[in-house]
């Protein structure tokens, strides 16, 4: 795992100043200019995409700034089963990404998106796994440039949809441009759907409860899913939902996309979130990497109700 250790820049004594000068200026080069696979002690192989469309090692992206990674992966003859992305900045090191996956020989071929945050540095890492937990990793370094790069934001005042036995509104939800489908009208928009609805007890509580397509509890409450050619997968920040870390007053607030991003906590998210009771915010981001915020104007507690919900997303 890589560690930031700060250095200590006070010139060394006596005749090994030179020696010291060259070990140093060796591990920041290698630090600062190269990207390393780091681990590879089996058959699986990494690689990170190039081109303008990616962010390149040692690049400078102001703060709210987009990085971009794209991954090339294969098992080596064994499906690949796990991906891991993490960030390590000054203050420690933080999950952005923890999911099990199942590619055969076709490979694994994708793109994430992330946003800059306030650190000066970051170290990206990126590690899968394949059957025979064989890992590979590869690491890159982004710097923070000058300025910030905060984005506009879609606006969606109140949208009311219904919960898994609810046949008076819309049950399929777009959350990139709040729109609304129901089992009806839903063909050729499968791969748009971000958000389901649905109503349970658990733990002895009762739960109003976000999930999406790609979240495996959706199939049990929309059977239908299951016929669907793509079903996507939005990640929920649930610990910000469960602490009330974000009031009505800060989401309504929001005008550009700078709490979006800097209130999403990657660290704990899941495809499904539990307990979003009236009053609560729950940061969210697509599968196609755009961050954003849902507020639970209301929040029936039966499965044949219904939610009203506001909607703040990256445009």
């Amino acid at each position: 795992m890589y560690t930031l250790q700060p250095m200590n820049m006070k010139r060394p004594q006596g005749g090994v100043f030179t020696l010291w000068l060259f070990s140093f200026l060796t591990i920041l080069s290698l630090s600062f200019f190269s990207c390393s696979q780091e681990d590879s002690p089996g058959k699986s192989t990494l690689f990170l995409k190039t081109g303008v469309a990616y962010t390149a090692n040692g690049a400078y992206v102001p703060m709210g700034g987009k990085i971009r990674i794209g991954i090339q992966a294969s098992g080596g003859g064994s499906p690949l089963t796990y991906i891991r992305i993490e960030k390590s900045t000054p203050s420690g090191t933080f999950t952005q990404l923890d999911k099990g996956i199942y590619v055969g020989n076709e490979g694994f071929d994708e793109d994430y998106i992330f946003s800059k945050d306030t650190n000066s540095f970051e170290r990206w890492k990126i590690l899968v796994m394949n059957a025979d937990r064989d890992t590979v990793s590869v690491s890159f370094n982004v710097f923070k440039d000058s300025g910030s790069s905060y984005g506009e934001i879609i606006y969606i005042p109140s949208i009311t949809v219904g919960l898994q036995d609810n046949s008076q509104y819309d049950q399929y939800l777009d959350l990139e441009n709040g729109v609304s489908y129901n089992s009806a009208n839903i063909l050729g928009h499968e791969a748009e759907i971000d958000w389901l609805g649905y109503y349970y007890v658990t733990s002895g509580l009762p739960s109003p409860s976000f999930t999406c397509p790609g979240y495996t509890a959706s199939i049990a409450y929309y059977p239908e899913i299951g016929t669907w050619p793509v079903k996507s997968s939005t990640v929920y920040d649930y610990v910000t939902s469960d602490n009330n870390l974000i009031s009505f007053q800060q989401f309504d607030a929001a005008e550009n996309d700078s709490l979006l991003v800097s209130g999403f906590k990657p660290e704990k998210v899941s495809g499904n979130c539990k307990y979003c009771y009236t009053g609560k915010v729950v940061p969210f981001k697509t599968q196609s990497g755009k961050y954003g915020m849902i507020k639970v104007i209301r929040a029936d507690q039966s499965a044949d109700g219904s939610m009203e919900l506001s909607i703040k997303v990256q445009k």
